[in-house]
C-alpha cells in the first residue's frame, strides 16, 4: 500500500507540472510572449559575413608574377639624356623558339609616360583602366609596356646569349633607379629542334 502511494503521489505531481508547463505555454501565446517567436538576444539567428572581396575593372585582381619562374627574356637598361628617359634592350634567352610579343613592367609605382619607338614591331604603354568607374578614369593599374609583331629568333643555346634582341625607347614619371623591370613572355612560336640549356 506504500508503494502505491508514493507512486500515486509521484504520479499526481508529475501531472501537475506538466499541466503547469502547459498553462504557461498557452498563456504566453495568448499574450504574445512566447520565446519560439524570439529574435532578439541570446535568440537571434546566427549570421555569417561575406566576406569583402574587392573588384577592380569589373574582376577580382590577381597577382601578375607568373607561378613558374621563367628567364625567356634578358633585359639591360641604359639611361638617355633628358628627364626620365631610358632604353632597353630586350634579348630572347628562351629555350621556347622565336618570342613574338612580350610585356615588359617597370618598378612598382613608377608608370610609363610616353613609349617614343621600338627597333622592332609595335611596341606601345598599356594596363588595366577603369578602377573605380568614372571617379578615376586616368589610373592604370599594372602599367607596362606590350610589344607584339615581334621576331625575337631563337638562341642557337640558351648559354650564348645570341636570341633575336630589340630596343625600346620611352619616359617614365618617376627616376628607375637603375631597375631592370620584370620582362614576360605572351606569344612565342615553338621551335621543332631542341634548344639547349645552359648548365
Amino acid at each position: 500500500m506504500r508503494g502505491r502511494a508514493k507512486l500515486s503521489g509521484v504520479l499526481l505531481a508529475c501531472a501537475v507540472a506538466v499541466g503547469g508547463v502547459i498553462a504557461a505555454l498557452v498563456i504566453t501565446r495568448d499574450g504574445h510572449e512566447s520565446t519560439a517567436a524570439r529574435t532578439t538576444g541570446s535568440w537571434a539567428p546566427i549570421t555569417v559575413a561575406r566576406p569583402s572581396v574587392p573588384i577592380i575593372a569589373g574582376g577580382i585582381p590577381v597577382d601578375i608574377e607568373p607561378a613558374v619562374v621563367r628567364t625567356d627574356l634578358a633585359t639591360t637598361l641604359a639611361f638617355l639624356p633628358g628627364t626620365h628617359r631610358y632604353r632597353i634592350t630586350i634579348s630572347n634567352t628562351s629555350d621556347l623558339g622565336a618570342i613574338n610579343s612580350f610585356q615588359w613592367y617597370p618598378p612598382t609605382g613608377i608608370h610609363i609616360v610616353k613609349v617614343v619607338d621600338s627597333s622592332d614591331g609595335r611596341c606601345a604603354a598599356s594596363g588595366v583602366t577603369g578602377f573605380g568607374g568614372n571617379q578615376f578614369p586616368t589610373v592604370v593599374l599594372y602599367p607596362n609596356i606590350l610589344c607584339d609583331k615581334v621576331d625575337l629568333k631563337a638562341p642557337s643555346c640558351t648559354c650564348q646569349g645570341d636570341g633575336g634582341a630589340m630596343t625600346i625607347t620611352f619616359v617614365t614619371d618617376k627616376d628607375l633607379g637603375g631597375s631592370l623591370g620584370e620582362a614576360t613572355v605572351r606569344a612565342a612560336t615553338l621551335s621543332f629542334d631542341r634548344i639547349p640549356i645552359s648548365g
